[in-house]
């Protein structure tokens, strides 16, 4: 199959479960409808059959009776008063001779007259009914008069679309012929108004069904869905009701415990990382204490410059291990009145930093996180161009944060790597401002808990920029 049918399925097709099987079962529904019609109309013309054959027989052989012990004045009366709609009958002097003869016919009703051998008998059944029908049936039906005796020349047609169950001509004694015809009875539509109605009905009823169901089962899922959400933001989260069918119970059951092991296995790594920040500053105080005792000279400097760098390293690791913040939740905030706010405090301290945003954007969040993101990417604009331009950017799918500087950029092969942890460009950082290489990172990991993306670029016009994506 190719992609322009398959695209054109996707855009059409519901992309709900609960759509989906509706669709599906109300589909089979029809299908089966329409098969069980056809199966049951089927069934019902044979049935139909061998009760007008039988009925028609019957009657024939009555008619046949009376007519050889009658005169021939009453003949035309007697058969006025044994036609029907679907028994034809007319004397004429010339038989409705068939194509083709059916023996068992023929037999069946010279036993039940007890006919004389010399009597012709001469029947034909189950005619086609897409075949023409023979010029001297269609004769005997268009000149036949009613029950009242009228023409039937001002009158409809016959249906010759209808089913010939039997025809022929059996041989009277007198030497005239009794040509006859049997025809199906005539079938209602098959979809008449009340079988689309009752349709419609169980349609309705089985949907109904289908769609408590369905809902039952998809809403502990849909709570899933916005509880994993939630999860992969760094939201605490309770746990989930294991309600539903055993399968979407256990895909609850199996999320709760994914959960307590991920927040075990964090809770466990923090307190090791604090064990080890504790045996550590240990060492550090007592070495520094040791150097505090030298002498005064270059070497003391440099020892005590590398000690404070160890403990610098060591705080910023645990920073990055633990956020300071992961206790936040995340509640509704401006957007707009948070960027502001965070521009007009660096304009206050007369630092060139600009912001493009207007209205009003709430959004669900961690404002101090993401003060605390746009804080290390404005320090960082301001520190290596010595200006920044924040600005705020909504799409179909994302809202977009800005922060740009008018600086040298960086290369475009060391753009992926800023983000690894205790990584530093050479050229433009040094170990004397006290950085270590941690701030990108643990920015990066701050807005992947949002479930979004940080990502820098080198601008046109010059400059670096670095865009924070937000899901909406």
């Amino acid at each position: 199959m190719t992609a322009e049918p398959l695209s054109f399925w996707r855009r059409w097709l519901p992309q709900s479960i609960t759509a989906q099987i509706l669709l599906l079962a109300l589909a089979g529904l029809i299908l089966a409808q329409v098969l069980g019609l056809q199966i049951y109309r089927h069934e019902r013309d044979e049935a139909l059959g061998l009760v007008n054959s039988r009925n028609a027989m019957i009657r024939l052989s009555s008619v046949v009776r009376l007519l050889s012990s009658s005169p021939v004045q009453l003949h035309e009366e007697i058969l006025r008063a044994s036609r029907s709609e679907t028994l034809m009958m007319r004397i004429q002097d010339v038989p409705l001779s068939p194509s083709e003869h059916n023996a068992q016919y023929e037999t069946i009703f010279r036993h039940l007259l007890d006919y004389p051998n010399n009597l012709s008998i001469q029947i034909s059944a189950e005619r086609v009914s897409n075949l023409p029908p023979p010029t001297m049936f269609q004769q005997m039906h268009q000149q036949s008069p009613d029950k009242q005796g009228r023409s039937r020349n001002n009158m409809p047609p016959p249906l010759w679309q209808r089913d010939v169950r039997m025809y022929g001509a059996i041989e009277l004694v007198d030497g005239r012929w009794l040509n006859f015809s049997s025809l199906a009875d005539r079938e209602p539509p098959t979809w008449s108004p009340s079988s689309l109605l009752s349709l419609l009905l169980v349609a309705l009823l089985i949907g109904a069904v289908l769609f408590v169901l369905l809902r039952r089962t998809t809403r502990p899922l849909k709570l899933l869905a916005r509880q994993a959400e939630q999860f992969g933001r760094g939201d605490a989260i309770p746990p989930l009701n294991e309600t539903g069918p055993l399968e979407v119970a256990e895909t609850l059951a199996a999320f709760n415990r994914m959960q307590l092991r991920l927040n075990r296995f964090v809770q466990d790594r923090t307190q090791m990382l604090a064990a080890i920040s504790h045996d550590l500053r240990t060492p550090l105080t007592s070495l520094r204490l040791r150097c505090e005792f030298l002498p005064e000279g270059d070497d003391r400097d440099r020892m005590l410059q590398t000690l404070s760098q160890m403990e610098g390293m060591l705080h910023a690791t645990l920073s990055f291990a633990r956020d300071d913040h992961q206790g936040e939740t995340s509640r509704p905030v401006d957007l707009v009145s948070l960027l502001h706010s965070l521009c007009d405090d660096y304009e206050d301290n007369g630092q060139p930093v600009l912001c493009h945003a207007e209205g009003k954007r709430v959004y669900q969040c961690r404002p101090d996180v993401l003060r605390r993101v746009l804080q290390n990417l404005i320090n960082n604009a301001l520190k290596y161009a010595g200006d920044a331009e924040v600005s705020l950017e909504e799409t179909a799918e994302s809202l977009l944060i800005r922060v740009r500087d008018h600086g040298a950029g960086i290369p475009e092969e060391q753009l992926d790597n800023v983000f690894k942890p205790f990584y530093r460009l050479d050229s433009a950082r040094n170990t004397e401002d006290g950085s270590v290489g941690l701030g990108l990172a643990i920015a990066r990991t701050l807005i992947h808990q949002h479930g979004g993306e940080l990502r820098l670029s080198n601008a046109p016009d010059g400059g670096l920029l670095a865009e924070i994506q937000l899901p909406v």
